[in-house]
Formats: structure tokens, sequence, C-alpha cells
């Protein structure tokens, strides 16, 4: 065929496709010109999703009666000027193909009164036709109608989706320049009823509370960065969500650069770096933020639609972003509280105006607030490491009063204490005895400066001497479960001061750990969950998962202060592996050795491990070590070193952390909940899981009938 010019009529068609996709994008062009004309209220009208009518109303500067005409035109625009202007945009629109490209594909109606003028001007276009200018009656600004929308262009028309498809296409972009620019009174109608209006006060928060509703506003917590010396950091702003409070997708993430509303998947990755191992995989925070840039560090002009962009420093961008979303969401923790399943759909933070969902996703799918009860660990990670006991047998007791009380038995191996089953006060706590050293720290931690020097075994003779049978069964069994190795490292390092010990990790703070509640153990429920009383309610503590985060963060910390994670082995271990296993070992032998293995690949398909993960040593088996190296190798894993690290970290703290079904003294208990508080993230484990669940006294008090 041969080459030929094409049409004006046809090039302006096919450049119109490009811009406008369907009625949202026509409502982005004419409020992001409305936002550029200064305008502090502007008002949305739409009919039939947008097809037949959309109506732009707003109060900016106007537009005199000679331009009008130009404004219609194409490659015509009053924000740019010169190439150098592309390089600083400040301004959400500079191409001047908006008006024309929509004019193009529908009938426009442009209406304009500059401020202080006397009389307003009109001028109209049909098929890329521009009338002439007439007079028209108007309040000061300019109010644009867009009927008829591909029309012209049957071809875009059958694709469009439902009329309440491109509603809320519409409602959502609308709520997000509504995020963007709390200033601006908004209010947008469809159908001829209004939809929502945001105050224009130039309050973020308030907006939150239109847009989300109240009880989801509350669980977001303010973000800003440190101020900025160097003049190209960026400046972070806006409010994140808590952990406790989440969403099924990645709609809730809204992004504005310079407010300019943007989808990138820099930034998308930044946030949820920063909520990792605060949220379980599947589930995403809402976030609203605004990144303030120096207009020559970042390229607009890259995407039709202007939706994304380019930065000059994308590494600064996401560390800065990280970090400044995840001090925000550490400091503004808090554990989550229970609630009744049968009220759940009434409590659920459901907003008073829920944003618009992208077309064929399931709303019904999506998750408001952590409302509900958090299932206990899996079969497979229960039993995925052997526990020096298991526990104790508990059998029926009698009340004189009211006679045998029938008590479900549970696979527990002794009877302690054994006049009292239910007993919550021990003999350490009536100060009858010395504590015995806590199970939860052998291997990793030494005795406290405060027991002068004695050992573990001295610790557990003097437990011994004045404790009765079950008791002493007990202490015969710590001490089979402490290798030979345990006690000569104990006896050559001697007892480290209190300070060192107790003191919190870089990751959290004395201030910080006031932000974890106070907190009087009062039992162990299912051997699983330590419950404790505090000032507002009851608490359950799932003793896996604060076990789990408080190792890990002790061997990050020990990371950070280049201290060795490694314990050599008296004797090493022999392992069989696959020669596929094996070359991923090899391939990952330095960063194993960093996190405390000592390897040695051998002849035949075997491997030596020489050291392990001092928090490992205790219970390690040849096998149990296989599995783990197999896991911490396996190719789904293999990717960004740092990622692999903190992958591996949390595998390993998993393994070490004492399992459910594991007996734990009333000093263990609050021992593991004074460690727990001293951690940066308290409330979640490595994997997202809560480490603790709060149920209010309020709730407490409706459940009993007493409200």
């Amino acid at each position: 065929m041969p080459i030929r010019q094409l049409a004006p009529e046809v090039a302006a068609k096919i450049a119109a496709g490009e811009v406008v996709e369907r009625p949202a994008s026509v409502v982005k062009e004419l409020i992001e010109n409305s936002i550029d004309a200064g305008a502090s209220q502007i008002r949305v009208d739409l009919i039939q999703g947008g097809l037949q009518l959309i109506r732009v109303s707003d109060n900016g500067c106007g537009i005199p009666p000679e331009e009008l005409p130009l404004a219609l035109a194409r490659h015509a625009t009053s924000k740019v000027s010169t190439v150098e202007d592309l390089e600083r945009i400040r301004s959400l629109g500079f191409r001047g193909e908006a008006l024309a490209s929509i004019a193009a594909v529908a009938e426009v109606v442009l209406i304009s009164r500059p401020r202080g003028a006397a009389d307003s001007a009109q001028v109209s276009a049909c098929n890329g036709q521009i009338s002439s200018v007439s007079p028209a009656a108007s309040p000061e600004g300019t109010i644009v109608t867009v009927r008829n929308l591909f029309s012209a262009v049957p071809a875009r028309l059958k694709f469009l989706k439902s009329r309440q498809t491109e509603v809320s296409h519409c409602l959502h972009l609308l709520q997000q320049y509504a995020l963007a620019y709390p200033e601006i009174r908004f209010t947008v109608t469809s159908e001829g009823r209004e939809v929502f209006t945001t105050p224009g006060d130039g309050q973020l928060a308030t907006v939150l509370v239109q847009m989300y509703g109240p009880t989801v506003a509350r669980q977001m917590v303010p973000l800003s960065s440190a101020p900025a010396e160097d003049p190209e950091r960026p400046l972070i702003s806006g409010y994140v969500s808590r952990p406790t409070c989440y969403k099924s997708t990645r709609q809730y993430l809204s992004f504005f650069v310079n407010r300019r509303w943007v989808h990138s998947r820099l930034l998308i990755a930044a946030v949820e770096e920063a909520y990792r191992t605060l949220l379980l995989s599947g589930r995403h925070p809402l976030a609203v933020i605004n990144i303030q840039v120096d207009p020559s560090q970042i390229d607009v002009n890259v995407h039709p639609a202007k939706t994304e962009i380019r930065f000059l420093r994308e590494r600064r961008i996401y560390a800065e972003l990280m970090r400044a979303v995840r001090r925000a969401v550490l400091d503004g923790a808090e554990a989550p509280s229970w609630q009744p399943a049968q009220r759940s759909s009434s409590a659920a933070a459901a907003p008073s105006a829920e944003p618009a969902p992208q077309p064929d996703e399931k709303v019904g799918e999506e998750e408001e607030t952590i409302a509900q009860e958090q299932a206990p660990a899996s079969s497979a990670e229960l039993a995925s490491q052997e526990q020096p006991r298991k526990g104790q047998a508990v059998g029926p007791t009698s009340d004189p009063a009211h006679g045998p009380q029938r008590v479900d038995r549970v696979s527990l191996r002794h009877a302690f204490p054994l006049d009292n089953p239910w007993l919550t006060v021990s003999e350490e706590e009536r100060g009858a005895r010395a504590a015995l050293q806590s199970r939860l720290w052998q291997g990793h931690l030494h005795p406290r400066q405060g027991e002068a020097g004695r050992s573990s075994r001295s610790q557990a003779a003097a437990f011994s001497r004045s404790s009765g049978p079950a008791e002493k069964e007990l202490e015969r069994e710590h001490e089979q479960a402490t290798p030979p190795l345990q006690e000569e490292a104990e006896q050559a390092a001697g007892p480290l001061p209190a300070s060192e010990i107790m003191a919190p990790t870089p990751f959290g703070s004395r201030q910080e750990q006031a932000r974890f509640p106070e907190l009087r153990v009062i039992g162990q429920l299912l051997q699983s969950y330590i419950v404790a009383e505090g000032r507002d309610g009851l608490y359950l503590i799932d003793q896996h998962a604060a076990h789990e985060r408080i190792i890990l963060e002790r061997m990050l910390t020990a990371r950070q202060e280049q201290t060795s994670l490694a314990q050599m082995l008296l004797t090493p271990l022999r392992l069989e592996l696959a020669p596929a296993e094996l070359e991923a070992i090899e391939g990952r032998l330095d960063e194993l050795r960093a996190l405390g293995f000592e390897l040695e690949m051998l002849d035949h398909g075997q491997l030596l491990a020489r050291a392990v993960p001092s928090v490992l040593a205790r219970q390690l088996s040849a096998r149990s070590l296989q599995e783990l190296l197999r896991e911490l190798t396996a190719p789904e894993h293999d990717g960004y070193s740092q990622t692999w690290e903190e992958h591996a970290l949390a595998n390993i703290a998993c393994k070490a952390a004492i399992k459910a079904n594991y007996f734990l003294t009333s000093s263990e208990m609050r021992e593991l909940i004074d460690q727990l508080a001293r951690t940066r993230a308290p409330f979640s484990c490595c994997h997202g899981r809560p480490t603790t669940i709060r149920f209010s006294a309020a709730a407490l008090e409706r459940e009993f009938g007493r409200r």
C-alpha cells in the first residue's frame, strides 16, 4: 500500500485514543486543569458513568474570551513555553492536547469567566470543529461540559464496561485527587445524587474520614520524613495504616509525587518492604503518601496519561520512603483487638464513602480491620522441632463443696504442680526458692550478673534441693537437654553484666518499650498462649510468635554489631544431600557462614557441619539441620542478598523459638513478655502473624451483658 498523509480528523482521533481511554480519563484531564487554575472548589457531575455527560465546574482563574478557541486547539497551553520548562514541570498539565483530544471524540462546551471580569464567554467543539466565541452567563471560573463521549468512535464505545464500572473508575480517581488536595472542596454527583463532598479545610485526616470512614481513619498514623538539609532529598508526608488494618488488594496504596497521582512499582515495593514481617502474605496496607522532590529529579513526560514517572535517583527514593514508613508503623503499632465474629460485620471499618473498586475485583474479599480471631500455628510448624519436654498431664480435681470436677486431658508428661493444676503462683513468685535460669535463652544467653557467676548447673542443683519429685524430674530433663558444649561455653565465658543481658537492642528503647502495655501474667492457655491482664483488658500472647520475634531481633543486633552467631559443635554433623542441594548450598557458603554456619563440602554428596547458629545448638539434629539448609537455599528464595538474609534469619528464629504445647513457668512467661516489650516490632512475628491480641474491657462487658 502506498504511504499517505492521514486526514486531520483521523489523526486527531488516533491521538485522542492515547489520552482518552474511558470517561475517567476525561475527568482526570479536566480536574487537573481546574487544579492548575488555582481552584478551591471543584464540582463534578456524571450521568451514565460519564458517557452521556461529564461536567466539571471550578472557581479558578478562568480563561479570557480571546483565548477560548486556543484552549480547544492541539498543542496550545499556558504552562510551558520552552524545552527547559519541561525539565522543571510543576503543573499537572503541560502538553496542551487534553481538551483537543476530548473534543475529537465528544461534544465539548467550554464556558469561562476570568476573575474580576464582568462577563462570561463560551466556545464549543464537535468532532474537532471549533465554533466561534459567544456570550454566556456563569460565575467566576470555568465550566467544561462533555456530552456523548465516543459517540463518533463506535469501536471504542463497544469496549467500555458497564455503567457502574465506569462510575467506579471515575470515583476512584476523584478520591485520589481529594486525598492529594485536601484544601480543595470536591463535590461529586452521579445521576443527580451526591456521592461525596470534602470540606476543603486542608486537613488530610478529615478527608481520610470522608473516604475510608472513621474506623479505618483511626487506624492510620501520620507519616513524615526528617527535615531535609539536602535540597535534593525527598520530603515525605501522609498517613499509613497500622498492621492491624489491611486490605486484600493494593488499591488503597495512593502515591503522589509533587501532588501528582502516580502508579509506581518502586513506591509500592518500598511500602511493602516497610511492612515486611508485620503483615501476612496476601494482606496489603493502606497508605496516602505525598513525596515532594525537586522537579528536575523526575521525568513526568513518559506516559500518555501522565500516570507514570521516572526518578533520577530511584534507590534514594526507595530507601527514604521505606525508612519513613517503617518508622511510622513501628512507632504507632499496637496490639490487634478481638471482636466477636457475629459483630464483625457491623464493627468492621466500613468507609462512609467506600473507594470505588477496580473492575473485575471482588470487593467482598477485602478485609477491613483485623477483627477475626487469629489461627494458631500450623501443625507443620508445631511439629518442625522436638522440644525437651512436652508439658504435664492434667487430671481431675475434687472440690469438697461441688464434688469431683472433670478436666479435659491433654498429652502432657507430668502433673505439675501436683497439688493444684490451675495454680499460677509459683514458688519463685512466693520467694520460696531461687528461680531457675530460663530455658528460653539457653544456648544464646548467659546467666545474669545478679547470680554472681553461678552456672546453670549450680542453679539446677539449688532447684533440685528445694523441689519435689515432679520438679526434680523436670530438672533432670533440663540437665539432659543441656549439651556439654553449652556447659563448657558458659563456664568459659562467665557471667555477663545484667545491663548487657537486659539492654534493649538498637531496634528498641525504653521510650519505645512504653508502647507495649504493662502486663500481669495470669497463666498459660493450651500450653501455647500466655494469658495476661493489662490496664485496658485481657491479652493473649502467642508464645512461639513472641519468642520468634525476640530471637530475630537479637540476631539482627548481633549482625549489626558484627558479633559472631556461630557456636562450634563438639561432634560435627555429617549430612547426606542431593547434588542439586549441595550445589545450592555451595553457592551460599559465604552468606551461610555470616549467619553462623561452618560447612565443609566433602566427597560423595556429603557435607560436614562444624558450627551452627548458637540459637540452634541446643536442639539441632542432623535431620533438622538438613531440612533447614534445604529451606534456606531453595530456588524460590534465591535473589537479592539482603532479602535472602532476612528470610534466612526469620527461618532460623522460627526453628529456634519455643513451640506450642510447651509448658512455661510463671517466671519464664514474665521474662518472655519483658523481652518482647523491648523489641522494635513487638506485635508481630517474623512472618507477619500477630504476637498479641487484646480483649478490651468494653468487649468483655458486652459479651457478658454488662453493657
